[in-house]
């Protein structure tokens, strides 16, 4: 047999010929069954391999892709999910354009009825290449239209911004919508939440349109899933995506905006509006950024329709409410996942909480005999729950109670509200008292109020104790996944007791005690959004060392972002249900308030906030009219007083150091003494105490040790408080000291400076001095970790002031760190600059060991006091008023900060002297007792009218607490401008604080008693 004719030959061209028939046949049901825009928009080599694909279709379970390197083509049978299935595979992929294609006629396949759909995909690129230039008619008329509407834009700007809008994008748009993407563009530069335009299409039968297209623009929009989540949205809503288009305008920058036109059809080939819930789809699509819905909830409740998409978002916030109260009743019992698990197992139950709380809360709908029949109901269920497995029943009820009790105790909230960044719930606080555990114990007093709310990444609280209040913002922001489980259990403890301990604190202003937190948690959404962007890195083909570089970049820019987003959200949401109307009526719709009545808050700076965010916050008040203006926060870096730059928690912290010192025999400006401190010479109050011990003690203070986020040092004849000093300016960590400054056995851990030893080791730098040399030491992990730890506590010192460090840093568990050898404590007196740094049992112990301890409490007080001044300033006052006279106002309130902080040292000493009782314990009944005499002043001033004669004791009593200038330029400006509860909350403060700093603590009469002959009888001037 010749080799032309053989078997295998044969084969061989009997396969081509097999395949030449299938493409061919393949290639022409294309031609009759795909619709004309598939033709128009797919390039005819593409087809090809389209047809050559479906050749073997059958055998691919009918779902085949075809990749390239920007982009995608993707089959599969035509159904309602069919865009979940595509997308799902596309989760590290940037998507700028999708679209689908829909057979006319179904596939020819035997037995197969179902059409084809083909999905074609274009990702993002870290450089995006303009392929075809714009028409330069639409350009022009696009041009015209954007100049007019934003006048500011040059023809440089305009094309900067074209230049930024892929090819595609441009051209696959009719130039109306393109005009309205322009619009919302230019919108979302300035806001955080969805700009969004929707269009509907009544005629869309008659020019086989889709019935429903939405143009939006979104700031700091994820790629990560992001397109695969509103797919999801979508689908859930009985809808289906008939075509995407998508730009991320400085994709890779912190100012990403993500421009999308959606267009959307009903899932079964009827108008959007005739299969679904317009509103409720809305509501929905506008949270897909800031909500996962990838979880439990997720796949048993809202993917079984047994529950809305929205009402997965309320168990998720309040998921996360129950866990924050319930971890502290048996932290492994009540993990995310077990209370995620008990709101699933009993479906029926929880279909009653999400009834409750629209029965409760849903503007449209609201009706609170409903919810309370409803909670009624509930309530006797749960009671009866009784599965068998006992201790699952107890903490499935524990869980379900809770999540009731968390309705029935929320006052208002913006959850209705179509669009919004983060959802918040102001709650009654004596939601508290039905926690099960000792709540006297854990939370000794009831607070005034407390706000939840919970965004993209974060969740935060804001609690205080009073009607008028004022503390600060802090954002808890951890960066390694074991910090992210320890620091979120304790969230709303530790607001619980910062706002408490900001209350005794606050003894001396008219505002109570307040204190706000935010837990931000990125971490793995971080990674996936710097894994997108790697894969858009090599796309572009840049080199491998680039693409880490620019990556490491990346992660950078959006972590202080992600910072950023999350503190705007969270005082958007919380002045949202805040801001109201002089009767109480809040100014924002949708929301049912069962409060009704004016909330005036007052915030502070604090861990992890910037000057930019601090003046943002103050112009956000401002421009949405919420009465305290910008006094809604203070150390403004403008027309404000920064607290770093004139060390004003620093001063009081410094009169008490002299005042204890003094109490030891030892006179600071004569003889030496040894300070160690917690906190770095770049942070506000160690870096000011630092420069105070230079400034008034420079020959006799022997600074030993410091430790901050940087590392520890440690010097046996104290640090050079110069070059200290110098750092301080600089703002500048421990590390940046210089090494050869130190004397011998002296050592600078730089926690910074690392090696890798092996593939499992890592060591770390420690500079020693010995014999004059200085030394690199490179030491294990678990060196550092107990050099870090333990110098600090272990060093001997006159004092120790923990400047800077973590709550609760100094506790119970490692109390022995602070004991020598004999078991004697490492420092005679302890001076709390920082907040909770020690716990309560931990204070204890060492004040039975003989340590006098001045209580955060008293200690860093001066900081608020500071603060409520401004915000006085700021409630009367022009920012160009403050600002002419700043200088000489800053002057009379460090001099008022001195004279507060010497009144209760002096107090504090004296009464410890007499009775020997605890200094903490002393500073606690300081703190009650003119906050006693504070309430009864303010309960008797609020039942009677704000005099009109000018000579009226209480008016004189406001002026005298004024400064100076307010009083003597600014008199009748205070007078009017100051709302009259806040001018009868100083009067009150004034006169207790002054009574009990001269009386002592042994006077006890009833302050409404002898009000009149105290007003008539006392020089209120300081």
């Amino acid at each position: 047999m010749s080799k032309q004719s053989s078997p295998t030959n044969e084969n061989f061209i009997q396969a081509i010929e097999d395949e030449s028939r299938k493409f061919q046949e393949y290639y022409q049901w294309l031609e009759k069954s795909m619709p004309p825009a598939f033709f128009e928009e797919i390039n005819r080599e593409n087809i090809i391999l389209i047809a050559h694909n479906l050749v073997g279709f059958d055998l691919q379970a009918y779902f085949s892709t075809i990749h390239f390197k920007n982009s995608a083509l993707v089959m599969c049978l035509d159904s309602a999910d069919a865009d979940l299935m595509v997308l799902k595979n596309y989760a590290f992929y940037g998507i700028k354009n999708y679209q689908g294609y829909v057979s006319t006629t179904p596939l020819p396949f035997p037995g197969i009825k179902g059409h084809l759909r083909i999905a074609a995909l274009h990702f993002t690129e870290a450089v995006e290449k303009i392929e075809t230039p714009f028409p330069e008619e639409s350009n022009e008329e696009l041009r015209a239209y954007v100049k007019k509407r934003n006048p500011q834009l040059t023809d440089k700007g305009f094309d900067q911004l074209i230049s930024q809008i892929n090819t595609r994008f441009l051209h696959s748009l009719p130039i109306d919508r393109l005009l309205m993407a322009i619009d919302m563009y230019f919108r979302a530069q300035t806001r955080d939440n969805c700009q969004y335009e929707v269009r509907y299409n009544e005629h869309w039968e008659d020019n086989h349109q889709p019935s429903m297209q939405i143009v939006l623009a979104w700031r700091n929009t994820p790629k990560h899933n992001f397109l695969f989540g509103m797919a999801r949205v979508i689908h859930r809503h009985n809808l289906s995506i008939k075509r995407v288009n998508a730009n991320y305008i400085n994709g890779q920058n912190k100012e990403s905006i993500l421009v999308m036109t959606l267009d959307l059809h009903g899932s079964n080939g009827h108008a959007a509006w005739d299969v679904a819930n317009i509103v409720d789809f809305l509501r929905e699509l506008l949270t897909v950024k800031y909500f996962p819905n990838f979880d439990a909830i997720d796949l048993l409740l809202v993917n079984k329709k047994i529950i809305s998409g929205n009402m997965g978002n309320f168990l998720r916030s309040l998921t996360t409410f129950v866990h924050q109260v319930l971890v502290h009743v048996n932290s492994n019992l009540y993990t995310l996942e077990a209370i995620e698990e008990a709101l699933c197992r009993h479906p029926e139950l929880t279909i009653k909480l999400c009834e409750a709380f629209q029965a409760k809360f849903d503007p449209d709908f609201h009706n609170f005999s409903a919810f309370q029949k409803i909670r009624e109901t509930f309530l006797v269920d749960v009671s009866k729950l009784d599965t068998g497995q006992e201790d699952n029943d107890i903490r499935r009820k524990n869980v379900l109670l809770q999540g009731m009790n968390f309705i029935h105790y929320t006052l208002k909230t913006n959850f209705f509200r179509t669009n919004l960044t983060a959802h918040s719930f102001r709650l009654d606080p004596h939601y508290i008292e039905e926690i099960p555990f000792d709540t006297i114990k854990k939370f000794p007093e009831l607070p005034f109020a407390i706000f939840f709310i919970i965004g993209m990444h974060f969740f935060g609280f804001h609690i205080r104790f009073k009607d008028l209040s004022r503390g600060g913002l802090r954002t808890v922001y951890p960066t390694h996944p074991e910090q992210i489980e320890a620091e979120r259990k304790n969230i709303f403890t530790e607001c619980y007791h910062l706002a408490l301990t900001q209350h005794m604190k606050n003894k001396d202003i008219p505002e109570g005690g307040s204190k706000a937190i935010i837990f931000l948690s990125p971490f793995e959404h971080l990674e996936s959004e710097c894994l997108v962007y790697q894969k858009e890195l090599e796309m572009s083909s840049f080199l491998p060392e680039a693409v880490e570089q620019s990556v490491e970049i990346f992660r950078k820019e959006q972590r202080i972002e992600y910072l950023h987003l999350a503190q705007r959200s969270f005082v958007e949401s919380l002045v949202t249900i805040v801001n109201c109307f002089s009767d109480g009526t809040i100014k924002a719709k949708n929301i049912v308030d069962y409060w009704r009545q004016p909330e005036y808050l007052y915030l502070g700076p604090d861990e992890n906030m910037h000057d930019e965010m601090i003046q943002w916050i103050a112009d956000y008040s401002k421009k949405y009219g919420y009465k305290p203006g910008g006094a809604f926060i203070s150390s403004k870096p403008r027309a404000g007083i920064n607290h770093k730059e004139y060390g004003v928690t620093s001063l009081g912290i410094n009169v008490y150091m002299d005042a204890l010192l003094r109490f030891f025999g030892i006179d600071p400006k004569k003889t030496p003494f040894t300070i160690k401190m917690s906190g770095g010479p770049d942070g506000d109050v160690a870096g000011n105490q630092i420069y105070n011990l230079y400034r008034y003690y420079p020959k006799t203070a022997k600074l030993l040790t410091l430790v901050d986020v940087s590392g520890t040092i440690y010097d046996p004849k104290g640090l050079d408080l110069e070059v200290l000093t110098d750092l301080f300016k600089q703002g500048k960590p421990i590390k940046f000291y210089p090494p050869e400054k130190l004397s011998d056995g002296g050592f600078l851990l730089d926690k910074n400076a690392k090696r890798i030893q092996t593939a499992f080791v890592q060591q770390t730098l420690c500079w020693r001095k010995e014999n004059g040399k200085l030394i690199e030491d490179w030491l294990s992990g678990s060196e550092m970790n107990h050099i870090l730890r333990s110098t600090v506590h272990q060093t001997k010192a006159d004092l120790f002031i923990p400047a800077g460090g973590r709550p609760r840093t100094l506790n119970e568990t490692n109390i022995k760190e602070f004991l020598d050898e004999s078991g004697k404590p490492t420092a005679h007196g302890i001076i709390e600059g920082a907040n909770l740094y020690l716990t309560p049992k931990a204070r204890r112990a060492l004040e039975k060991l003989g340590v006098l301890i001045i209580k955060d409490s008293s200690a860093n007080k001066t900081g608020v006091i500071c603060s409520s001044f401004e915000v006085l300033c700021g409630l009367a006052l022009s920012d160009a008023q403050f600002m002419a006279n700043k200088g000489i106002l800053v002057s009379e309130i460090l001099e008022r900060l001195a004279i507060c902080a010497a009144n209760e040292a002096q107090l504090l000493l004296l009464t410890h002297k007499e009775t020997n009782e605890f200094l903490t314990d002393i500073s606690h009944e300081i703190s009650i007792r003119i906050n006693e005499f504070t309430y009864q002043l303010l309960n008797y001033l609020d039942s009677i009218p704000w005099p009109s004669n000018p000579s009226d004791p209480l008016k004189r009593c406001f002026l005298d607490y004024c400064l100076p200038t307010l009083r003597n330029q600014f008199g009748e400006k205070m007078l009017s401008e100051i709302p009259e509860h806040h001018k009868k909350a100083i009067v009150s403060c004034y006169i207790a604080a002054q009574l009990v700093y001269t009386k002592g603590l042994a006077w006890h009469p009833t302050i409404i008693d002898i009000l009149p002959v105290v007003l008539k009888q006392q020089d209120h001037r300081y």
